[in-house]
C-alpha cells in the first residue's frame, strides 16, 4: 500500500508556516506481521487456588528493548478468572487485571496499565491473581512472550484500521507539546499543545493517518499507544523529526531511541540512516528548500558530501 498525503507543517520555533507533499511511504498501514513467540509459559490452575496469587518466572536475555505478552486461559464459561500483571528484576511494572489479554512494554512506551522504561536482563515474573475458581474447575493458561517484536515498534495497533485500495489522506509531519507544537489555551495564550488535541484535530478533519514527528523525541509514543484504541478511524504512525545542523528529516516506524547528533564532531549521517533501516524504519527529507540562517537554524537541506541519498525513501516536495 502506498500513501500520498498533504502534510500541514507546524508553526515551530522559527515562526514559519508551510506545507509539503509527502510521497511514497510503504507498508505502515498494513496488518502487523505475526511473529513467533520466543517463550511459551503453560500451566494449570485448580479450584484449591481460588483467591490466591502465584508468579511465573521467565528469563529475559540481554539486548531486549521490548517485551510483549499474549495471555489466554480456559474455563471462562465456568467463571474461571485469572488476572495478569508483571514485574522485572527490580520493580513492579504493572497489573491489568482481567481487562487485557495482550500488552507490550518497551523503553519508550507501554500498554496502559504498564510502565515503560529500561528492559533489564534477568528474571522477570508474570503475576497471576485468581479471584475466582470453582472447586471442581481446572483452568489451563498459556502466556506467549515475544522479545523485540517488530510489529509493536512499527505501529500502535495489532490490527489494520482499514483495508482495500483507495486514497488515504493524512499528515506526516506534525508537532505537539513534546517539542515545539503550540496552540491557544483556554484564555487565548500560545502554549505547548497537548498531544490529545493534535490527534483530535486530525480526527475532526477525517484524516486516515497522522505521524507525530516531534523533534528528536520519543516521549510522545507512550500517549500515542494509549490513544490509538480510541481513535480507531485514524492510524497513529510512530515518527520523529531528526534535527541536525545540516537539515531535518523524519524517520517513521521506529520507537527505539535514535541518536540525531550529526556533525563534524558527531555521527555520520549515513550511519544514522543505516541505523533507521536496521530498526525497520524509513526516512524522509523535510522542507529541503527552507531558509537557512538564524531565521530557521538547520532547516535547509545541506548534507555533507558523501551522503547516500539512496538511504531516503521520501521527500517533502512542495514547501513555502
Amino acid at each position: 500500500m502506498f500513501w500520498c498525503g498533504l502534510c500541514n507543517l507546524h508553526r515551530g520555533k522559527s515562526g514559519r508556516k508551510g506545507w509539503g507533499l509527502c510521497i511514497v511511504l510503504l507498508g505502515l498501514a498494513l496488518p502487523a506481521v505475526a511473529q513467533q513467540q520466543d517463550l511459551v509459559l503453560k500451566g494449570d490452575v485448580q479450584g484449591a487456588q481460588n483467591k490466591t496469587y502465584f508468579e511465573i518466572p521467565f528469563t529475559v536475555p540481554g539486548g531486549v528493548h521490548r517485551i510483549s505478552v499474549d495471555f489466554h486461559y480456559s474455563g471462562k464459561d465456568q467463571r474461571a478468572t485469572l488476572d495478569l500483571g508483571i514485574a522485572d528484576p527490580q520493580r513492579f511494572r504493572g497489573e491489568s487485571g482481567g481487562n487485557k489479554s495482550h500488552f507490550t512494554i518497551s523503553e519508550t512506551d507501554a500498554t496502559p496499565s504498564y510502565l515503560p522504561g529500561a528492559i533489564p536482563a534477568g528474571e522477570w515474573r508474570l503475576i497471576i491473581a485468581v479471584p475466582n475458581m470453582r472447586p471442581q474447575v481446572a483452568s489451563h493458561y498459556e502466556a506467549d512472550i515475544h522479545f523485540n517484536p517488530r510489529a509493536e515498534d512499527a505501529a500502535f495497533t495489532t490490527q489494520p484500521l482499514a483495508t482495500g485500495t483507495r486514497w488515504y489522506r493524512g499528515d506526516l509531519h506534525m508537532h505537539t507539546a513534546h517539542s515545539d507544537g503550540s496552540c491557544k489555551s483556554q484564555s487565548g495564550r500560545e502554549v505547548p499543545c497537548p498531544l490529545f488535541l493534535t490527534v483530535q484535530a486530525a480526527a475532526s478533519r477525517s484524516l486516515d493517518f497522522v505521524a507525530i514527528t516531534d523533534h528528536n523525541a520519543d516521549s510522545q509514543y507512550e500517549q500515542l499507544r494509549e490513544l490509538q484504541p480510541f481513535f480507531d478511524h485514524l492510524l497513529l504512525i510512530p515518527g520523529r523529526e531528526m534535527t541536525t545542523f545540516h537539515g531535518h528529516f523524519n524517520v517513521f516506524g521506529v520507537t527505539q531511541f535514535m541518536d540525531w547528533r550529526v556533525g563534524n564532531d558527531g555521527l555520520d549521517l549515513n550511519a544514522v540512516l543505516r541505523d533507521a533501516r536496521a530498526k525497520g524504519g524509513i526516512a524522509s527529507v523535510n522542507h529541503a528548500e527552507a531558509p537557512e540562517g538564524e531565521d530557521c537554524m538547520g532547516c535547509r537541506w545541506m548534507p555533507a558530501a558523501g551522503t547516500d541519498m539512496g538511504l531516503f525513501s521520501a521527500v517533502e516536495v512542495i514547501n513555502y
